[in-house]
C-alpha cells in the first residue's frame, strides 16, 4: 500500500514538473509576442508549437481539477495570463454566412501552380483558375506567383506582377483600374511587398500583397544529428531576425499610404508572433473581426497553423472572412468582404 501511495506521489510530482515545464513555454510564447531580442530567435519557433501547448495547459487543468487539487491554480494562472493578452487559438461565434457585400479580396500562396508537381495532380493550374473565377474576387493576391502561368488569369483586366529569380514572385489582378503600382523591397532576400491604387466608387484603396521570409525548416524530415540541429537554430536565427526587419520596412511603407490600405500576407509566422502584434498594432486582423474556428491557413496535418492574413486599416470595415478547404497549394485560399 505504501508503495503504490509513493508511486502515486512520484507520478503527479512528474506530472507537476512537466505542468511547470509547459507553463514556462507558454510565459516564453507571451514574451515572445511583446519583445524582440535576436537572443530569442530559435524560442520563437515555439509560437509554430503554440496550438500543442495550449492543449497541454487544458489537459493538466481537466486533471488537477478531477484531482481537486490545489496545483489546478498553475493552468489557471495560465490560462488568466493568455486572455490577458489576448492570445486567440479558436475564435468563437456564429459564422455569419449571409453578408458577402462589398469589396471582395482574395489572397492565395498558390506554391507556383504547383510547378514542381509537389501535388500529385496535374490539373492544379487549371483547377486553381476554375477555383478563382468561381468565386469572383474584385481583386485577387498571388504570394509565390510562377510566371510561366500568366495565362491562367487572363480573365483579369488588369495586373500588376513583379518576379525575382527563377521567374517567382508576387501578382495582383482585378477589373479595377489600377492608377497606381509599386514594389516595397526588402534587404538582402527575394522576399517583397507589392501595391496598387485603385479607384473604388469616389474613393481610392491601397492594397498590398505581402510575402515574408520562411523559416525554410522541414520537421518531418529533420534528421536527429548535430549538424542539421545546428542549421535549424540558424535558420530559425535568421529568418526570426529578417521577419522584424521586413515588418518595420512594411509597417513603415503603410504608414505613409494617403489612402485607406488593405494588406494580404503570407507572414510565414503565427498570430503568436512579434510580427503579426506589430502590424496588428497598426491594422485590424479581419479573421479576428469576422472568421470562425482555428482559421488554420496552412496544410500541416498535426495541428492548426494560421500564417496567411488579410488585415485591413481601421477606417475600414469587414463584413465577412473565409477560408476555403481546397488542395491547390500547401496554403489555403483566404477572402474577405470589405466595406472601403
Amino acid at each position: 500500500m505504501k508503495f503504490l501511495q509513493y508511486n502515486r506521489g512520484f507520478f503527479e510530482k512528474l506530472l507537476f514538473s512537466i505542468n511547470l515545464f509547459n507553463s514556462l513555454l507558454i510565459l516564453i510564447c507571451c514574451i515572445l509576442n511583446y519583445y524582440y531580442h535576436p537572443i530569442f530567435s530559435f524560442f520563437s519557433f515555439l509560437t509554430f508549437l503554440f496550438p500543442i501547448i495550449y492543449l497541454i495547459n487544458i489537459c493538466f487543468l481537466i486533471y488537477w481539477l478531477i484531482k481537486i487539487d490545489i496545483r489546478v491554480l498553475l493552468p489557471v494562472i495560465v490560462l488568466a495570463i493568455l486572455f490577458y493578452n489576448s492570445f486567440s487559438f479558436y475564435k468563437m461565434g456564429d459564422k455569419d454566412v449571409s453578408n458577402r457585400d462589398g469589396f471582395h479580396i482574395m489572397s492565395f500562396n498558390a506554391r507556383l501552380f504547383n510547378h514542381y508537381n509537389w501535388i500529385e495532380n496535374n490539373n492544379i493550374p487549371l483547377n486553381t483558375k476554375e477555383f478563382i473565377f468561381n468565386n469572383k474576387p474584385d481583386l485577387l493576391a498571388i504570394q509565390e506567383y510562377h510566371g510561366d502561368y500568366q495565362h491562367l488569369l487572363d480573365g483579369f483586366k488588369n495586373k500588376h506582377i513583379h518576379l525575382s529569380g527563377n521567374n517567382v514572385g508576387q501578382s495582383i489582378h482585378t477589373d479595377y483600374n489600377i492608377i497606381k503600382k509599386g514594389i516595397v523591397e526588402f534587404d538582402n532576400s527575394i522576399n517583397n511587398a507589392i501595391f496598387v491604387d485603385l479607384i473604388i466608387k469616389k474613393d481610392t484603396l491601397r492594397v498590398y500583397s505581402a510575402h515574408f521570409e520562411s523559416f525554410k525548416v522541414d520537421l518531418l524530415n529533420l534528421k536527429a544529428d548535430l549538424s542539421s540541429f545546428k542549421r535549424v537554430v540558424n535558420k530559425i536565427k535568421l529568418a526570426y531576425i529578417a521577419q522584424k526587419e521586413q515588418s518595420g520596412v512594411l509597417i513603415s511603407h503603410i504608414i505613409k499610404s494617403p489612402y485607406k490600405v488593405i494588406l494580404a500576407i503570407d507572414l510565414n509566422n503565427t498570430q503568436h508572433s512579434f510580427v503579426y502584434k506589430e502590424i496588428k498594432s497598426k491594422m485590424m486582423d479581419v479573421f479576428e473581426l469576422k472568421g470562425f474556428g482555428f482559421g488554420s491557413t496552412y496544410d500541416f496535418k498535426f495541428m492548426p497553423i494560421r500564417i496567411d492574413y488579410i488585415f485591413i486599416s481601421p477606417s475600414v470595415s469587414a463584413n465577412y472572412f473565409e477560408i476555403y478547404n481546397k488542395k491547390l497549394s500547401d496554403h489555403k485560399p483566404i477572402s474577405a468582404f470589405i466595406d472601403i
